[in-house]
């Protein structure tokens, strides 16, 4: 699959300039309903930092979670790992590893955050514009919004910020951390909530994303 990235910036820039241009992209994520009925494969994309050099897998998974396709990309990174900036650190990895692909799935599940974000344009939202797929952010903890203290699992609860619902976090164990699934692009919460059903179950993190990480893991 041919991935174009529309209307792309520059990724080695200051902190104030990556700044500003999430505060310019932010307005380009659109909120809408996952094409469910059409939700036949996903594409996970997770990346790691080793020294300097960004290493990153995507793999595509079809609903009985089969591997369809591995791919990994590589980019050298002059920008630092600076949490609220890691798509100006990750996202060309990322990027080259999506590109790598024969098959991209209906949904892209970024490691990182969407809306959840300080200035709500996180990873996921980032490379969502800029490829103008469909993308979820799948995270192991806040980064922006409120805290949730759940009594009771399995639960799905909300994650606000003073703006509204960016995200769900869901709990299958209380003693343990929630994951964090957060609207990305062409995505809404009614889609979060599918989400869960068709792809988590009872495991606290989705299974293409769990496959995603053993795969990078094999990388390093």
């Amino acid at each position: 699959m041919h991935l174009t990235i529309s209307n792309p910036h520059d990724w080695d820039v200051t902190i104030e300039e990556a700044e500003r241009i999430q505060n310019e992209y932010r307005h380009q994520v659109t909120l809408s309903p996952l094409p469910t009925a059409k939700q036949t494969s996903l594409t996970a994309v997770v990346a790691a930092d080793r020294e300097n050099r960004i290493l990153a897998v995507a793999v595509t998974v079809d609903l009985l979670k089969h591997v369809l396709e591995v791919a990994v990309g590589s980019a050298n990174t002059t920008f630092p790992y600076r949490s609220g900036y890691l798509a100006f650190h990750l996202a060309p990895a990322m990027y080259q590893a999506l590109a790598r692909l024969n098959w991209v799935g209906n949904v892209i599940l970024v490691s990182g955050h969407g809306l959840s974000h300080p200035r709500r344009f996180g990873l996921a939202s980032h490379l969502g514009v800029l490829l103008d797929l469909p993308t979820i952010g799948c995270a192991r903890s806040l980064l922006a919004g409120n805290e949730l203290k759940p009594s009771e699992a399995p639960l799905i609860d909300w994650v606000t910020d003073a703006e509204g619902i960016v995200g769900i976090a869901v709990y299958t164990h209380r003693a343990k951390k929630p994951c964090i699934l957060s609207i990305g692009h062409r995505c809404d919460i009614e889609s979060l909530f599918a989400f869960t059903r068709l792809w988590m179950k009872d495991h606290c993190q989705p299974a293409p994303m769990r496959l995603a990480r053993s795969f990078l893991r094999q990388q390093v």
